[in-house]
């Protein structure tokens, strides 16, 4: 082999070797393309699985794992005013309708005072209802309209008493205790001996003798409470005589 011919078989052999390197660069840089275009540019499913803005639905917490805020139960709020407004509104309306009929609940101005509650629970009281002394929706439809809403006490007409009518039982033996009469045993069930003490008030001042608490009663009590001390004491001896 001449010199020339061996000169031309290693530029042939060098020409081969870079065509190969070439083909396998070219290569590799199609294949991540490719892949790019496969998985539209996505990487790792954690990282868009936790990306912002991206919301996939609740997922059970592990072991251990605390309650995220939004899953506690908050303590209820306190009344709102628009509340405070419709109750003060029904109480109006159950006094006016409750003087309508001579049952004597003050003054019509919304406050849920002993006067209003004793009215109330004498109107309960004399329709068989279960005794209450507060005024509702139901309470005022009654009144007006004449409706059967309420609840009867078929078992003892008139004397099934909630927490807030023994409440107001206990406030009106409070009052005739401090004024010399005897109501018996302490607390909030109505007993003969409450009933006779109401019977006994109700005759030294000349109301109407109910024997169970009404408006007029409790509104005389409230006057004689605030009246001079030697008054009390003079209505206190009249009521041992």
């Amino acid at each position: 082999m001449i010199e020339r011919d061996r000169k031309l078989a290693a530029i042939v052999s060098l020409l081969a070797t870079t065509s190969v390197a070439l083909n396998m660069l070219v290569f590799q840089n199609t294949g991540k393309k490719a892949d790019t275009i496969e998985t539209g540019g996505i990487t790792d499913r954690t990282a868009w699985v936790d990306g912002p803005g991206l919301t996939l639905g609740p997922t059970s917490p592990g072991p251990g794992a605390m309650p995220q805020a939004a899953d506690a139960v908050l303590p209820p709020g306190p009344l709102a005013e628009s509340d405070e407004s419709n109750r003060a509104e029904i109480t109006k309306g159950v006094q006016r309708e409750l003087n309508n009929i001579n049952y004597e609940a003050g003054t019509a101005d919304g406050v849920l005072g002993l006067v209003t509650r004793a009215a109330i629970f004498a109107y309960e009281y004399d329709n068989g209802m279960v005794l209450t002394g507060q005024p509702s929706d139901q309470l005022l439809s009654q009144l007006i309209l004449g409706s059967s809403s309420l609840t009867q006490s078929s078992a003892r007409p008139g004397k099934t008493t909630t927490p807030d009518a023994e409440s107001l039982v206990r406030a009106v033996k409070q009052q005739l205790s401090a004024l010399g009469y005897q109501t018996g045993v302490a607390g909030g069930k109505l007993t003969p001996e409450f009933a006779r003490a109401i019977r006994e008030f109700e005759t030294d001042q000349k109301l109407k003798v109910s024997g169970r608490i009404s408006g007029p009663m409790e509104s005389r009590l409230l006057r004689l409470q605030s009246e001079p001390k030697a008054r009390r004491e003079a209505v206190a001896k009249a009521s041992k005589r």
